[in-house]
């Protein structure tokens, strides 16, 4: 057990970190000095329990990195206006050079009609930039209030392992940020249910049906990429997220998802379970919202269910 909490603990700390550099030096004693047993079911929970620590404190580490960047972009907007200023201003004091040394009176109007111009034109800038700022100050005061909500919610599913519905909420945003930063790359949402599941809790109980649920977001976890991210949405029901994902590679993770779950199986007092989802999957749109992105991958997967179950179904 001792083993088992002080490697959960160097999985929370920096690899550069020295105490975790001591931890380790006194975890290597242990091991050398006793033959450590299998995990028991105590065992078991303080390693779940970091598991669970470590996901959270890495899904809040992402959240952090997001709000860095976004004040990034939001300087480089800043920086970018200074340098259109400064330099309308040395436009202007060009034309009042010309305007002071012509008697012509077409070269005066001429430069009138450049300044008029390029006056429209500087309009037009503050115009765009004034609403670029409008939208970063949206976006970082939403996330800054996001993540003070975090750090005070459970962000994992005790039972599965994997991201929650708080963390879904918290997340879901950000994929349709990303999308318009990448938007060449694509991005997906994808809702995956388990097929007949009320059958394992009345016919086998309901630790047969939490053992489903356990497995099924293991697959789905072992099988996405780490930039995507798995959350138990509610249920038998998850949801994946993913950035930087054309179509054609989105459907062919969902399929690699279905034929995981597919192959594996349970056995429950000498019964073999087999299990299968039904997934539903969209891409990104312009203009998409939260709740439409989910609408449409949630019909998806109900015409998944609709023609037979254990089946992949895109909504474009």
């Amino acid at each position: 057990l001792l083993i088992a909490v002080l490697d959960g603990i160097c999985s929370l700390l920096s690899d550069d970190d020295a105490f975790r550099a001591k931890l380790g030096n006194l975890n290597q004693v242990l091991r050398n000095s006793i033959r450590p047993k299998p995990l028991s079911e105590m065992g078991k929970e303080i390693n779940d329990y970091f598991v669970r620590k470590k996901l959270e404190e890495d899904f809040r580490q992402a959240e952090r990195g997001e709000l860095k960047q976004l004040v990034v972009d939001l300087t480089q907007v800043l920086k970018e206006m200074h340098v259109s200023s400064d330099g309308f201003g040395g436009e202007m004091n060009t034309l009042i050079v010309e305007i002071q040394k012509t008697d012509s009176l077409t070269e005066i109007l001429s430069i009138k009609e450049k300044l008029i111009d390029d006056l429209h034109k500087m309009r037009d800038q503050s115009l765009a930039m004034k609403k670029e700022l409008d939208s970063y100050r949206e976006m970082t005061a939403s996330l800054s209030q996001r993540l003070e909500q975090s750090q005070a919610k459970a962000l994992v599913d005790p039972l599965t392992n994997v991201l929650n519905r708080s963390a879904y909420d918290l997340s879901v945003g950000q994929l349709i940020r990303e999308f318009a930063r990448y938007k060449e790359h694509g991005a997906a949402l994808m809702v995956v249910d388990i097929d007949n599941f009320k059958r394992f809790n009345d016919n086998y109980g309901h630790k047969a049906g939490d053992a489903v649920l356990a497995s099924v977001a293991s697959c789905i976890r072992e099988t996405i990429r780490s930039s995507d991210a798995v959350f138990r949405y509610g249920g038998e029901e998850f949801v994946v997220l993913m950035i930087k994902t054309p179509p054609v590679n989105a459907e062919k993770l969902a399929e690699k998802i279905r034929e995981r779950v597919e192959k594996d199986y349970f056995i429950d007092k000498d019964v073999k379970l087999k299990v299968t989802v039904s997934i539903g999957l969209t891409c990104l749109k312009d203009g998409d919202t939260e709740q439409t992105l989910f609408e449409r991958a949630d019909k998806a997967m109900y015409n998944s269910k609709n023609k037979g179950r254990n089946r992949v179904t895109r909504f474009d």
